[in-house]
């Protein structure tokens, strides 16, 4: 059985509308994305910036960055070329 075309053309309609708001969606969030306040210290800290911009949350945890510079220590003392 076969749907009727206003049901196929309904669909579209609704996929249509659908990815409209979905794309407006998305330019309102890369937009607020850049209205950083930078004149205000607490909101920057809140947000987890310092006023120069950078984070202040460490983005690994101590264990790996541990294991990282435990493995790279190893492997430049087994690097190096005893003279």
């Amino acid at each position: 059985m076969r749907h009727s075309i206003y049901l196929k053309l309904a669909t579209l309609l609704l996929k249509a509308d659908l990815r409209r708001e979905e794309k407006e969606w998305q330019r309102k969030v890369r937009r607020s994305a850049h209205d950083i306040p930078w004149t205000n210290v607490h909101l920057l800290k809140d947000i987890g910036l310092d006023p120069e911009g950078r984070s202040t949350r460490v983005s690994v945890p101590d264990t790996v960055m541990v294991e990282r510079r435990v493995r790279h220590l190893r492997r430049v003392l087994t690097a190096r070329i005893p003279t």
